[in-house]
């Protein structure tokens, strides 16, 4: 009798401690300051359905989410890619993948604000694809206009005025 009273203790206790709920609050940032800007959107696995608008150089107001891992997924942007995850406190990082664009965060701490969990996303600009050629086939012509000038002994234009 008293086994099964200490192990129903257990399972009550293991599910209230499932209802609790921390807070969360996700900022966006860009590296270098100012790269980027514009909203940014994310999703939250244990939200489905929900996207949350993030301003760039902004956090969204704390919210609640169960206790425990959630992943925090950023909607990719053309131009964009996730160059860093942090959280506030450190140990709350699980992983992050910037393939994905997304990071294991944990939340922990029931009602209590002080143990708001702050993740922070940095993104990083990407260049347009395809007008890389036009950096390098610039540099190109000025390097061979330069070397072809030196070889035909041609000296600046002097002032004839």
């Amino acid at each position: 009798m008293r086994s099964r009273l200490f192990w129903s203790a257990i399972v009550l206790v293991c599910l209230s401690g499932s209802a609790q709920a921390g807070y969360i609050e996700i900022c966006k940032e860009s590296t270098p300051a100012g790269a980027i800007s514009g909203l940014s959107s994310f999703t939250i696995d244990v939200t489905p359905g929900t996207t949350y608008a993030v301003p760039v150089g902004a956090c969204l107001e704390a919210f609640q989410l169960p206790d425990g891992q959630v992943t925090i997924t950023e909607v990719p942007q053309a131009d964009e890619a996730l160059f860093s995850v942090s959280t506030f406190p450190q140990n709350r990082l699980i992983s992050f993948d910037p393939i994905t664009g997304s990071a294991a965060v944990l939340i922990w701490g029931g009602s209590d604000r002080a143990q708001e969990v702050v993740v922070t996303f940095t993104n990083a600009s990407v260049p347009e694809p395809g007008t890389a050629w036009l950096l390098v086939s610039g540099l190109t012509c000025w390097a061979l206009r330069k070397k072809l000038r030196k070889r035909r002994g041609c000296a600046a234009p002097k002032n004839l005025g």
